[in-house]
């Protein structure tokens, strides 16, 4: 599963409210224009008891540059 389809499953409202972020900064994740900080992410991850990674949230590591 990756971030945007956990923010669908979840709900954008919802998983604002838990993060302690605007509802504008969950879609924003959602439709890929910026990326949750390293303690968001870390929070997502804990959250999903961890059926998400770093690199569901961030993409897959063979992508960096």
């Amino acid at each position: 599963m990756e971030l945007k389809d956990y923010i669908k499953k979840r709900g954008e409202d919802n998983l604002a409210k838990d993060l302690g972020v605007s509802v504008d900064t969950v879609k924003s994740w959602r439709y890929g224009n910026r990326q949750p900080s390293v303690n968001q992410a870390k929070k997502i991850i804990k959250m999903t008891g961890y059926a998400l990674g770093w690199e569901n949230i961030y993409g897959p590591i063979d992508e960096c540059q």
